[in-house]
């Protein structure tokens, strides 16, 4: 069910860019984020409200969940949107594929996670698959985009930040009362950015099916994805989640001959084999190798 669940996030994450293509030219970028935050989290707290809680009021747990946010929403999408504006979409892919590396280092860094050379050598395997899929030939490293490079690759730092300052708190509170405050914190944390966007757009004019896409977004690339997310973490290290991102180029490849009429190369299809199976020595070792740390630990009490 975890493996399934992380699929679906890597599904959605992949339909965003479809979607996202249609809507960007109608609905400005800065507009489309600020709905995307505010519409999740005001869907999650009522979802929260409705079944009444739990609600978190440790100080400790609400500074970690604040900052939870704050990285792995506010700042991830931010950057990664101001990012995309000096940089190509092939630079974009790329480094969005860095997200594991960052997160690994991270846990082993941090003691939150036993090297394992099974799982490390599946991560290893499927990041080869990826990158041969997105061809990092074709960075551009060019000085109209280095500053978005830049950008994006603090946005991917942020992400996985917030896979490990998220798992310690998955062990007290349910994913959907995490989603909730995650949400919320995030919502703040975007509004010096969401105001002066919503204020500036002429939304006047836009058609039932652009809100229907907005829609969607909010629903399923943003409030299922990161309850998905935080419900895998809840179930697997934050290494295992980290490493699904692998898929997103595959989907997004597989996509292309519905969306664009392209068609599938051998690269798409090898590349994808590859990173199938880096993944199935991550859920194999993820099986057999408990977590090294506790969570009260990992909390710091």
């Amino acid at each position: 069910m975890t493996s399934l669940a992380l699929i679906l996030v890597q599904v959605m994450f992949a339909s965003l860019a479809v979607v996202g293509r249609v809507v960007l030219p109608v609905v400005p970028a800065g507009v489309l984020v600020t709905f995307r935050i505010l519409g999740a989290a005001a869907a999650l707290l009522l979802l929260q409200a409705a079944r009444r809680g739990p609600w978190i009021t440790e100080p400790r747990v609400l500074a970690r969940v604040a900052v939870a946010g704050l990285l792995g929403v506010t700042a991830n999408q931010s950057l990664f949107l101001f990012g995309l504006r000096h940089t190509t979409a092939v630079n974009a892919t790329i480094l969005v594929t860095t997200v594991p590396v960052f997160t690994v280092l991270g846990s082993l860094l941090l003691g939150l996670e036993r090297p394992s050379i099974q799982k490390l050598g599946g991560i290893a395997l499927a990041a080869v698959g990826a990158v041969y899929l997105v061809d990092p030939g074709r960075l551009s490293l060019g000085p109209g985009e280095a500053l978005g490079n830049l950008l994006i690759l603090i946005g991917m730092m942020c992400y996985s930040a917030y896979f490990l300052v998220s798992k310690p708190i998955l062990a007290r509170y349910d994913p959907i009362t995490v989603s909730a405050y995650v949400m919320l914190f995030a919502a703040l944390g975007v509004l010096p950015i969401g105001v002066p966007a919503l204020a500036g757009a002429r939304l006047h004019g836009i058609s039932a099916g652009i809100w229907l896409m907005v829609g969607y977004i909010v629903l399923f690339p943003t409030i299922a994805t990161y309850f998905l997310n935080l419900w895998a973490l809840k179930r697997a290290s934050s290494n295992t989640v980290a490493t699904f991102i692998y898929l997103q180029p595959v989907f997004a490849a597989l996509s292309a001959p519905v969306v664009l009429g392209e068609s599938i190369g051998t690269r798409t299809m090898v590349a994808g084999a590859v990173i199938f199976a880096g993944l199935g020595l991550v859920i194999l070792a993820e099986r057999a190798q408990p977590e090294s740390m506790s969570m009260d630990a990992m909390l710091g009490e």
